[in-house]
């Protein structure tokens, strides 16, 4: 039994700064699961710009003895 292909998920997206257009793949895939703010640029590195809101976490303490 065949596979069947996703439907394509491109969309092009303009860059404000520099006002190329960028094709950035994988749009709409998880539509109604996962809601993106406003000032994600999809462009750059999502989980990068993620991170940068959330404070950094303590390290757990060394089990070495």
């Amino acid at each position: 039994m065949a596979k069947t292909q996703p439907a394509s998920t491109k969309t092009s997206v303009r860059n404000a700064k520099t006002g190329q257009f960028v094709v950035v793949r994988g749009v709409g895939a998880l539509k109604g699961q996962l809601t993106l703010k406003k000032s994600v640029d999809l462009t750059k590195p999502i989980a990068t710009q993620a991170m940068k809101g959330t404070k950094p976490r303590k390290a757990l303490p060394s089990t070495k003895h």
